[in-house]
């Protein structure tokens, strides 16, 4: 049974007057216990109706939440329905789960979702052999001038300092091997939610403001579509050109802002960024 038959089949009998929405978040959170809702608070709303609708694989969020699912939360959150409930359940979950009854019908479903997260962990996202192509990134030019002030230069500095690896490695032709094992997913996360959530605010110049937010957005973006599997290959080279060019905008001191970079790169515009 896959995620989405399991989510339809409960909806009509414990959703409520829930959307498709809260009620997946309400399932999640049900297996993985209130605590641990922060595992899952940065996935946005996008996906998890995608889950629910059977557009998007649950094995992203599966990795996350494996490790502390246990059945037995979900059993009590069944159990909190009552009887009636627990009857119509059995009745509807009758023709999927061999040998449920009234006595045991909520630890089976309880169970049968465990193993669907279980199922879904274990799943790797498929690659190619071959690595992609990388994003071509412009010869390096000394500029003449850049004229940020001594706090934002010494902030960008810090920023680059950050971001650097992250951002050379997406644009590289072996990125996908690093957004698969996690490492830069969570990477990009560490560095946001302990440091540039509020530090990114700290800069002045408006553009440098508006290139370090726009920066900040495609690394999540790209990271959460890629392991959510919700992009496909032309959206993901898109965000790659995006990290690209804001990369030499954040490197004022390699890449001169007058140089005609539209000119050099044919792809330097092959993004809607």
């Amino acid at each position: 049974m896959t995620f989405s038959n399991f989510a339809h089949l409960l909806k009509p009998v414990i959703g409520g007057s829930d959307n498709t929405v809260e009620f997946t978040v309400k399932l999640f959170t049900a297996i993985i216990g209130e605590d641990n809702f922060p595992i899952i608070e940065d996935i946005g709303n996008s996906s998890f109706k995608a889950y629910y609708n059977g557009k998007s694989s649950i094995n992203g969020i599966a990795r996350k939440i494996s490790p502390v699912a246990d059945l037995e939360n979900f059993v009590s959150f069944l159990d909190d329905f009552g009887d009636s409930v627990s009857e119509k359940l059995c009745e509807d979950f009758s023709g999927y789960i061999d040998d449920i009854d009234l006595q045991n019908v909520n630890y089976k479903i309880a169970k049968c979702f465990d193993e669907i997260i279980k199922k879904a962990a274990a799943t790797q996202r498929k690659s190619s052999s071959n690595k992609d192509e990388p994003i071509n990134i412009p010869v390096e030019q000394t500029a003449t001038s850049f004229s940020y002030t001594e706090n934002d230069n010494k902030l960008l500095t810090e920023f680059n300092s950050d971001y650097e690896e992250i951002m050379l490695t997406l644009i590289g032709g072996d990125y996908a091997t690093y957004l698969v094992d996690m490492s830069i997913p969570n990477q990009i996360k560490k560095l946001y939610q302990e440091k540039w959530k509020e530090k990114s605010n700290d800069f002045v110049n408006p553009t440098l403001k508006s290139d370090i937010f726009g920066i900040l957005g495609v690394l999540d973006e790209l990271s959460t579509n890629f392991i959510s599997c919700t992009s496909d290959t032309s959206l993901i080279k898109n965000q790659r050109i995006k990290v690209r060019n804001l990369y030499v905008k954040l490197h004022p001191e390699k890449y001169d802002k007058n140089i005609p970079y539209d000119v050099l790169l044919d792809d330097w515009n092959d993004s809607d960024f």
